[in-house]
Parts: C-alpha cells; sequence; structure tokens
C-alpha cells in the first residue's frame, strides 16, 4: 500500500479499511471461531469472535 501526504480532513475511520485486510490476511478469525469462546445466552447477543475483532481493531487506534 502506498502512503501520502494530504491537506484532506483525517477521520478515526481513515484506516479501518487496512486493518480490516490485515485482519483477513492473517486468518484471524479462523483461529478465533476455532477457540472455545463463551456463548451469550441474550437474545441480542454479539458473536464472540466479532466482538475480539472489533477490540482488536479499537486497539490498533
Amino acid at each position: 500500500m502506498d502512503y501520502e501526504y494530504t491537506d484532506k480532513c483525517v477521520t478515526p475511520w481513515g484506516e479501518i479499511l487496512q486493518m480490516k485486510r490485515l485482519l483477513d490476511k492473517t486468518g484471524i478469525r479462523k483461529v478465533l471461531e476455532e477457540l472455545d469462546l463463551p456463548e451469550g445466552r441474550s437474545n441480542n447477543r454479539i458473536n464472540a469472535v466479532s466482538m475480539v475483532e472489533a477490540f482488536w481493531v479499537k486497539m490498533a487506534y
């Protein structure tokens, strides 16, 4: 990927696409799905793998 300086406004979401590509290339989702992560019991639960991925992206910033 090429990076360059710009005068445009930068948002916190500016690098989200690169982070998603990193997650896809590392295969982390497959590894997480093989783990015995706890399952929620609520009818509005969040998938544990999705939650871990979300924290990973948040920690990158």
